[in-house]
């Protein structure tokens, strides 16, 4: 190991921590900061430290964690669910920017090997950036949040598949790669077997023990992370499947909470090293590297969206997705070195793939920052083309309107469908989900698809009809607007109905109140009185009874949002 690590490490740490206090007081993404440190400090600023190598590899342990952390809170049902989607997008995706990829590099004056490379670079996503991004915006369990993480899985495994060939791309060998997924698969398959099997039993016996159920969660992290390397893949699959295989245990929770602290510290590092990859370009590279840059992001909006449009996912999904996807992945700066090493292509060309992964990586932090609205504007200009969302043109209304309106339908506004049903009230629902509109449909529920955070989306839906509006999503779950804004304009929209927000928040409810809002729903006020219920059935000694009715009850649920 480098004499100089620890002192490098250092470096790096004090260095991201000055730009991160400036990114604070300048609110801009604090991701932007790190890798300004790596510039900074690397090569092509102050050069304090001159081989960034050791920490490159050892800031690799923070896209362990984070696939490991992602993995315990991943919710395999719904991923599989765009699992189908997934795969569809990402062969269009990748085939296709390859392609612009390799038009763009040919006609910069790159051939060959060397337009190729760039071409395949260009065609990956970063899934670090993207993950870490979704999931700082609680953004990685919505529909189009689910249909990217899949993307980014499956873009994975093809990048293993070009690992495989790379070495004799004269002659590919696709018995290697049909080895290399059948271990894959044996992998996963291996993992999930001992996580239900052995892994339960063990971690019984240090339950009490939080140091050592510490040390066991990563030690099973690690452990799969190198049987995955060992097996030609990466090791933040590894550590994905590690983290899904025991996502199901009731210590997960805890294990995240922990393991929270040292991802960002490694994260941090990776972020640094990124930047220190970063060499002194001339003005021909950064005309390539500016005509790269925007390849790869338009690429992603022009292959991206038509697969999703033709699997009804409709403008604003795409949108989403694309947006999501508009990066250069650190897996590509691995294919190119490795091309470097067989001299496939020269320095040149590694330092024009790093020169646009930074590049595209700190335009789609902000582009992500700001998807929705982005998005939003995307799909109001498809309408205006007379191209509307599959959902839309299947929402057959005739504004007649409901007594009660639904605007939008997440988790809680899913269990008040059930409720509504059950009282024989007639209500309607209008929500961006394909998903939940699918299932609404399906019910006989009438469902508008389209964006509460657009007035004449608003207005389509039929809220001037509607006798009591209900919004039952706090802040954390809205997008492209918030709960007083919202107010603002049903109440424009519909000066007479009875109207029902919600949040999580005292001073926001108290600001809903004197913004006209007839009811705010405070959802831990009432978890709060019910459990108190609760408590007194215990204290009754009733509490079994309440409990069998319980779950009889989560017997027979259906939710549309499970």
């Amino acid at each position: 190991m480098h004499e100089r690590l620890l002192t490098d490490i250092g470096l790096c740490i004090v260095a991201a921590t000055v730009l991160a206090f400036a990114a604070r007081i300048l609110r801009q993404p604090l991701i932007l900061a790190y890798i300004g440190a790596g510039i900074l400090i690397g090569p092509i600023g102050l050069r304090w430290i001159h081989d960034d190598g050791s920490v490159a590899d050892i800031s690799r342990i923070g896209l362990a964690f984070l696939l490991f952390i992602v993995g315990l809170e991943m919710d395999v049902k719904k991923l599989l669910e765009s699992a189908r989607v997934a795969g569809v997008v990402t062969v269009v995706q990748v085939a296709g920017c390859a392609a612009i990829g390799y038009g763009a590099a040919w006609a910069l004056g790159y051939h060959g090997y060397a337009a190729a490379y760039v071409a395949v670079a260009i065609a990956f996503s970063s899934t670090m950036i993207v993950i870490k991004l979704l999931s700082d915006k609680a953004e990685l369990d919505t529909v189009a949040g689910r249909i990217t993480l899949g993307v980014l899985l499956f873009q994975d495994v093809l990048a293993i598949v070009v690992l495989a060939v790379q070495s004799n791309i004269a002659s590919p060998s696709f018995l290697e790669i049909g080895l290399s997924l059948a271990r894959g698969l044996g992998l996963a398959l291996g993992s999930v077997l001992a996580a239900r099997y052995v892994l339960p039993h063990l971690f019984r016996l240090v339950a009490k023990m939080p140091e050592i159920m510490l040390i066991a969660s990563i030690t099973w992290c690690f452990l799969i992370a190198y049987l995955a390397v060992r097996a030609g893949f990466s090791e933040a699959m590894g550590a994905l499947i590690a983290g899904v295989s025991i996502s199901t245990m009731p210590y997960s929770l805890d294990v995240v909470a922990k393991i929270r602290t040292l991802r960002d510290f490694f994260v941090t590092l990776f972020f640094v090293a990124l930047g220190m990859q970063i060499q002194v370009p001339g003005r021909a590279m950064l005309v390539a590297a500016g005509v790269l840059t925007a390849a790869t992001i338009l690429s992603r909006f022009v292959t991206v969206m038509p697969p999703m449009r033709a699997l009804r996912y409709g403008a604003r999904m795409g949108a989403l997705t694309s947006i999501s996807l508009a990066q250069v992945s650190e897996f590509s700066l691995v294919i190119v070195a490795l091309g470097l090493q067989l001299g496939h292509i020269d320095k040149g060309v590694v330092s024009l793939v790093a020169i646009v992964l930074v590049t595209t990586c700190t335009l789609s932090t902000y582009m992500i920052r700001a998807n929705q609205q982005i998005a939003g504007g995307i799909a109001r200009l498809f309408g205006r083309a007379g191209m509307k969302d599959p959902q839309a043109a299947e929402t057959r209304r005739e504004q007649r309107g409901a007594p009660i309106l639904l605007v939008g339908c997440h988790r809680t506004g899913a269990s008040l469908v059930d409720r509504l049903r059950e009282m024989g009230s007639t209500f309607e629902v209008i929500d961006f989900s394909p998903e939940v509109h699918r299932k609404l449909g399906a019910r006989g529920i009438e469902c508008a698809y389209g964006d509460v955070s657009h007035k004449d989306t608003l207005e389509h839906a039929g809220v001037r009809e509607a006798k009591i509006l209900v919004c039952t999503i706090p802040e954390d779950f809205l997008r492209g607007i918030d709960n007083r804004r919202l107010l603002r304009m049903l109440r424009e929209l519909n000066p007479e109905a009875k109207i029902l927000m919600t949040t999580d928040r005292l001073a926001t409810a108290r600001e809903l109140y004197e913004l006209g809002a007839d009811y705010v729903i405070l959802p831990r006020w009432l978890s709060a009185e019910r459990l108190a219920q609760v408590i007194k059935d215990a204290e009754a000694g009733t509490i079994e009874t309440l409990r069998e009715a319980e779950m009889r009850k989560l017997a027979e649920a259906d939710e549309v949002v499970p």
